[in-house]
């Protein structure tokens, strides 16, 4: 296989796919998910306090992220961003929530049920609490239902071991009482009128349908390691997201158009291979965006950082195209004819291109482990856009200008941008 022949697969390649990423990216609201600051929603600093017998730790964090994780799945909010901050932070992120008091409610909530044995009343007629029974260690599963009276209340559903536990309790506690305790908040009292077999029991109280289905939420993830307070709450409206994403696509847009304006006028014929450089890269990585969007559950939620990121690698993708092009000066001034100065060109330019993109792509990734929220949304589209501006250049801008320099109707230097050019 020649030269000409290698470059024509590479194009071929790289052209089939910037169809297939059409075809990904179009319709466009399937494609793309917004972040909080372009979709609304609300961003929460929790601050983690030690709970009896459980510090705050690293695996005390984990814990506590992967309980919350469970409760924002059960809140049906999609796209949501949940990043531990040593040593003490968990942050939020929650695009397009509707109601953002009953997300805290529910996010924020230890959710430590246990069984208690009832001593007596105090003289306000409280229940006095003897020693646990039984604690939410052994829930398997809880679910909102109605009483004989049309009441909400939350039916639970033990474990094989916690259904064994529940029947020796409540055969030793025949005629007493057992207090059923969240968060040290007495629900509900029942006294057990004979042996509970079978592993369920049920939660009653005052409760609404809405305060019924929290509760059954809580239960159903489990609780948290640790107790969470409120540090920092920001609620994002939708409105200030859109006005802010139409202008990062504006800039986007005249971004592009002036930097191919200018390597037309500056590059001549090779300026039209760089814009459609440009062209390439922008479908790409849009692609890529749209592919992890459609494939993944986690997707990509695009940010306005994000955005920034992305025409960042605008000008970082025209630079590789400057760099070969001067490269390729250099050799027709050094008296190599076109068509052999566009390969040793690209040869000697390729090296400054990889250790630019090297140094950027490492500074993404240390972003990227280190950073939160916005910070990781830039760098992502950043070190993404590198991998394809390498890509875009091995597969477009390199075949395309080697086949540019050997047509025959590049005679003149103005075509190039050149002032001499060499005998072909």
């Amino acid at each position: 296989m020649n030269q000409s022949t290698k470059h024509i697969v590479a194009l071929t390649v790289c052209l089939i796919l910037t169809v297939v990423s059409l075809f990904l990216i179009f319709p466009i609201n399937k494609s793309t998910r917004l972040g909080l600051d372009l979709k609304g929603g609300m961003r929460v600093i929790f601050e983690a306090k030690p709970a009896p017998g459980t510090p705050v730790t690293r695996e005390a964090l984990d814990r506590a992220k992967f309980v919350l994780n469970q409760r924002v799945d059960k809140l049906g909010v999609a796209e949501v961003q949940i990043t531990v901050q040593e040593p003490d932070n968990i942050v939020i992120e929650l695009p397009g929530i509707k109601n953002p008091q009953e997300a805290l409610d529910v996010l924020g909530k230890v959710a430590l049920l246990e069984f208690k044995e009832v001593l007596g009343t105090d003289e306000k007629g409280n229940p006095k609490l003897g020693k646990t029974l039984l604690t939410g260690k052994y829930l398997k599963n809880a679910q909102v239902s109605f009483d004989q009276f049309g009441k909400p209340k939350v039916d639970i559903e033990f474990t094989e071991e916690g259904a064994k536990k529940f029947e020796e309790i409540t055969a030793k506690y025949v005629g007493k009482q057992i207090a059923i305790v969240l968060d040290g908040e007495v629900m509900s009292t029942p006294r057990v009128i004979e042996k509970i077999s079978g592993g369920r029991a049920e939660i009653t109280g005052n409760f609404t349908i809405e305060e019924a289905k929290k509760l059954s939420i809580v239960l159903q993830t489990g609780a948290l390691p640790v107790n969470l307070e409120i540090q920092e709450k920001q609620v994002v409206g939708p409105t200030l997201g859109k006005e802010s994403l139409l202008q990062a696509l504006y800039a986007a847009i005249a971004g592009l158009i002036l930097v191919s304006i200018y390597m037309i006028l500056y590059y001549r014929s090779l300026g039209v291979v760089a814009s459609l450089s440009l062209v390439v890269f922008g479908i790409l990585l849009w692609g890529v965006i749209a592919a992890i969007n459609r494939l993944t559950p986690w997707g990509w939620p695009l940010s306005l950082p994000g955005m920034a990121g992305v025409i960042l690698m605008i000008g970082i993708a025209a630079d590789s195209c400057v760099v070969i092009f001067e490269r390729v000066k250099e050799e027709v001034r050094a008296g190599k004819k076109i068509h052999v100065a566009g390969e040793s060109g690209f040869v000697h330019s390729i090296v400054t291109i990889l250790d630019a993109d090297l140094v950027t792509f490492l500074v993404a990734l240390t972003l990227i482990f280190l950073g939160v929220g916005p910070v990781k949304g830039f760098a992502v589209s950043l070190a993404s856009g590198i991998i394809i501006d390498l890509f875009v250049t091995y597969t477009f801008t390199r075949p395309a200008v080697a086949l540019l320099l050997k047509a025959k109707w590049i005679k003149h230097p103005i075509l190039l941008g050149f002032r001499e050019v060499a005998t072909r």
